[in-house]
C-alpha cells in the first residue's frame, strides 16, 4: 500500500513538473519576445541613451534563451526519472531565478535615473542638429514617431542657429520639418508645395521619458512574474528528485527481499546443500602436561 502511494505521488509530481516545464518553454519565448521588443525600442532612441540602459533588456533575452534550454533537462529528467537531471534542472533554475531578480532590480534602479539622463542628453545634443547628421537623424526620428517637438516645446529651436538650413519658419524661429503635425498641399504651376499648418505642441522629453520608464517597468514586472513560476518549478523539481530517490531505494530493498526469499526457499527444499554455520573457538594456548 505504501509502495503504491509512493508511486502515485511520484507520478503526480512528474506530470506536474512536465506541465511546469511546458509553461517554462512558453514563458521563455515570451521573455525573449519582450526583451527583443524593448531592446528594439531602446535601439531606436539609442543616440540619447547611455549604454548601461541596454543591460536589463539584454539580460532578459539571455535569461529567456537559458530557460529554453534548461527546460529540456526538466522534461528529460522527469520522463527518464533521472535524479541527476532533475537536480541539475532545479539548480540551474535557481541560478536563473537569481539572475532574473538581478535584472528586475537593475531595471528599477535605472528607471529612477532615466529622466535626468534623457534631460541632459537631449539638451546637450540639440545645438548640434544642423551640424551633426546623427543628431539630426535622432531628433527627426523621435519628433516624427513620438509626435513631439524640441525638448520642452518648439521654442527650444529658437536657441539653435539654423545656419541657412531650410525649415518651418514660426515667429522668427526655424523649426525642423519633423515637427510638423499637419500639412497642406498647394500646387504652384507644375510644382506641388507642402505647407505646414500645425506643429506638435508637446516637447519630446516627457514622451521619451515615459516610453523608457514604462519599458523598464515592464522588464521588472515580467522578471518578477516569471520568478514566481520558477519558484514553483524548483519546489516540484526537488520534490520529484526526492521521490525518485526514495522509489529507487524502495525498489532495491524489495529486490533484495525477493532475492533473500528465493534463497531461503531454495535452501528449505534442499537441506543437504544448506551451508552449515562455521563456529570459531577462541584459541586458549597450549596446555601443559
Amino acid at each position: 500500500m505504501a509502495r503504491n502511494n509512493l508511486e502515485l505521488g511520484m507520478r503526480c509530481i512528474k506530470y506536474m513538473l512536465l506541465c511546469v516545464t511546458a509553461i517554462f518553454v512558453l514563458t521563455s519565448a515570451l521573455i525573449i519576445s519582450v526583451g527583443t521588443t524593448i531592446y528594439a525600442i531602446y535601439y531606436d532612441v539609442s543616440f540619447f541613451l547611455d549604454s548601461q540602459l541596454f543591460s536589463p533588456a539584454t539580460f532578459i533575452i539571455v535569461i529567456g534563451i537559458i530557460m529554453l534550454f534548461v527546460s529540456l533537462f526538466g522534461c528529460i529528467g522527469a520522463l527518464k526519472e533521472s535524479t541527476c537531471l532533475v537536480n541539475i534542472f532545479a539548480v540551474v533554475l535557481s541560478l536563473v531565478l537569481v539572475m532574473e531578480l538581478s535584472a528586475a532590480i537593475a531595471a528599477y534602479v535605472l528607471r529612477a535615473q532615466v529622466a535626468d539622463m534623457l534631460d541632459q542628453n537631449l539638451r546637450n545634443t540639440l545645438p548640434y542638429y544642423y551640424t551633426n547628421s546623427e543628431v539630426e537623424d535622432g531628433f527627426d526620428f523621435i519628433q516624427s514617431r513620438l509626435n513631439c517637438c524640441g525638448v520642452d516645446s518648439y521654442l527650444d529651436w529658437g536657441e539653435v542657429p539654423s545656419n541657412g538650413h531650410a525649415g518651418i519658419a514660426v515667429s522668427n524661429i526655424t523649426v525642423p520639418y519633423s515637427c510638423c503635425a499637419q500639412t497642406s498641399a498647394e500646387v504652384l504651376g507644375d510644382t506641388e508645395v507642402q505647407q505646414c499648418l500645425k506643429l506638435y505642441a508637446n516637447g519630446c522629453l516627457p514622451r521619451i521619458t515615459y516610453l523608457i520608464y514604462q519599458s523598464a517597468g515592464l522588464i521588472g514586472a515580467g522578471a518578477l512574474t516569471i520568478a514566481f513560476i520558477q519558484i514553483i518549478g524548483i519546489v516540484f523539481s526537488f520534490s520529484l528528485a526526492g521521490a525518485i530517490r526514495k522509489a529507487k531505494n524502495d525498489r532495491e530493498r524489495r529486490r533484495w527481499e525477493i532475492q533473500e526469499r528465493m534463497i531461503n526457499a531454495y535452501t528449505s527444499l534442499n537441506p543437504e546443500k544448506e551451508q552449515k554455520p562455521v563456529v570459531y573457538v577462541p584459541f586458549q594456548g597450549q596446555a601443559t602436561a
